[in-house]
């Protein structure tokens, strides 16, 4: 009966170790220099899986497909921005081998509506596009970028940058007046290797 007993626990111990340490379903932090792009208090919120900010998204619970099938745009808060201003709020992908891929794009965002956090409210400019890393690309980074803008002027996108690829952002955030205030990302892969 000792044998027996000593057997089974063996099993079970082999069991536990292989659904604790072969895979893994925690939300990892950043590591090297993409944790570095994590600045200022912005929140990226999105339903069923909470704030993605500064995480490996990890592949289970069907989260890389919710995000890139299922989901519209997440909740964005950030409670250091001030309530009588505007902001700006710019998501990419900068890992196509093209620059920038623009994901979305919203102008004139009150500061209040940030504070609260919630459904981002503003000019949209370029509608929220869901991350969808293709295929055989390993992990990509979805940068989302907050900015102050300048009272007086009224960010647009130029005809020549109304395409989603190949975005110059640098050129859009020089002629907009905008100024950095928070930066955060996540990173998240196709779960179909």
């Amino acid at each position: 009966m000792a044998k027996i007993w000593v057997t089974f626990l063996f099993f079970l111990s082999l069991t536990f170790f292989a659904s604790t340490n072969i895979f893994s379903c925690d939300f990892e932090p950043l590591l090297n220099n993409d944790d570095k792009f994590c600045r200022g208090d912005l929140h990226v919120i999105y339903p069923n899986m909470g704030d993605v900010s500064c995480v490996f998204i990890p592949n289970c619970f069907k989260y890389p497909q919710s995000l890139s099938k299922v989901w519209g745009a997440p909740m964005i808060r950030s409670a250091d921005a001030k309530p009588e201003n505007l902001y700006t709020l710019i998501m990419v992908d900068p890992d196509p081998v093209l620059r920038f891929w623009r994901h979305w794009l919203v102008t004139h965002i009150p500061g209040e509506k940030l504070q609260e956090g919630g459904p981002v409210t503003g000019n949209v400019v370029s509608q929220y596009h869901r991350p969808n890393p293709p295929i055989h690309t390993g992990y990509h980074r979805y940068l989302f970028i907050l900015y102050e803008q300048h009272p007086q002027v009224h960010p647009t996108l130029l005809q020549n940058e109304r395409p989603l690829a190949s975005w110059n952002i640098s050129t859009f955030v020089r002629r907009s007046k905008i100024v950095l205030v928070a930066t955060t990302l996540f990173m998240v892969r196709n779960p179909h290797l």
